[in-house]
Order: C-alpha cells, then sequence, then structure tokens
C-alpha cells in the first residue's frame, strides 16, 4: 500500500500568509485613518462655520435696530450703541491680542465668537434725511475665523436715521 504523506503549511507558506495579511491591514488602517481624519476635519470647519454664522447673525439683529452711538466707534474694533426694543447700553468689540470679538450690555462682556483671525468693522454714510447731515446708511461687519479660512461679512442697514459720527 503506498501512502502519500500528508500536506500540511510549510513555514514559508505561514510566513507569507502572515506578510500578505500585514500589508492588507496595513493599507486597511490606513485608508480607515484618512477617511476618520478627513470627517473629524469637516465635521470640525462645519462647527466653525456655523458657530461663526450664529455670531453674525447675532451682531446683525443688534446692529439692525441700532438707534443712536453714545460714543464714536473706535476704528474698526469696536462699536457702542443705543438699541431701539433692547435695554441699556451695548457694545461689539474685537480683542485682536485674544481674537476674541466680545458682545457687552452696560459692561458685562460675554465672549460672543473665539479663534477670530481678522476683523474688520466700517460704516457708510450719506444724507438720507436731506436734512444737511449725512447719516450712517450702512455698517460692514467682516470677519475671519482661524480654522476656517472663510470671510464672513455682512451689510447691515440700520432701521432708523443715526448722525454720522
Amino acid at each position: 500500500m503506498n501512502k502519500k504523506p500528508q500536506g500540511g503549511f510549510v513555514l514559508i507558506e505561514l510566513v507569507t500568509t502572515l506578510i500578505l495579511i500585514g500589508v492588507i491591514g496595513a493599507f486597511a488602517g490606513l485608508f480607515l485613518f484618512t477617511g476618520v481624519n478627513g470627517f473629524m476635519a469637516s465635521k470640525r470647519n462645519s462647527e466653525t462655520a456655523l458657530s461663526a454664522q450664529i455670531a453674525l447673525d447675532r451682531i446683525s439683529a443688534e446692529l439692525r435696530r441700532i438707534s443712536s452711538l453714545p460714543a464714536a466707534p473706535v476704528a474698526n474694533t469696536s462699536i457702542t450703541y443705543l438699541s431701539k426694543d433692547l435695554p441699556g447700553t451695548r457694545k461689539i468689540r474685537y480683542d485682536s491680542g485674544a481674537k476674541i470679538i466680545y458682545f457687552s450690555r452696560d459692561g458685562a462682556e460675554n465672549p460672543l465668537l473665539d479663534k477670530v483671525a481678522t476683523f474688520s468693522l466700517a460704516w457708510d454714510s450719506a444724507n438720507m434725511d436731506n436734512a444737511g447731515g449725512d447719516e450712517i446708511s450702512a455698517i460692514n461687519i467682516g470677519f475671519t475665523i482661524a480654522d476656517v479660512g472663510t470671510q464672513f461679512n455682512a451689510r447691515i442697514h440700520p432701521r432708523f436715521f443715526i448722525p454720522k459720527p
């Protein structure tokens, strides 16, 4: 009777299998790492952009109902104002050192948005009531968030005549 030797794994076959599994695992890990990193970056950018848009909407709502400027705006960094509907002296201020936009009412300052890389505040004026002096026709606010890099802008038209500072 002729017995054939039983076949089994040879050491070289076992090592080759382990190497192939390692290579496939490395590529799968790299694929997963890249996908998770892309997802996390997209999520972070989306949350930052949403926070910036909410802050811009709040600033727009505040400045739309402005009734007067008790103090002259500090060029390009802050504006102090009174609102027609909301109580107290209100202020929007950018701190370039801390990179934060602050909102305050009667001196109580609260951060509105952080990680602000650039900030601009300007106003346009025109003789809107034909009474001899210029009034603020629009307030332009813009800022860039450090993580996103997108410029967020708003052009706000006050609903009431405010003399140009």
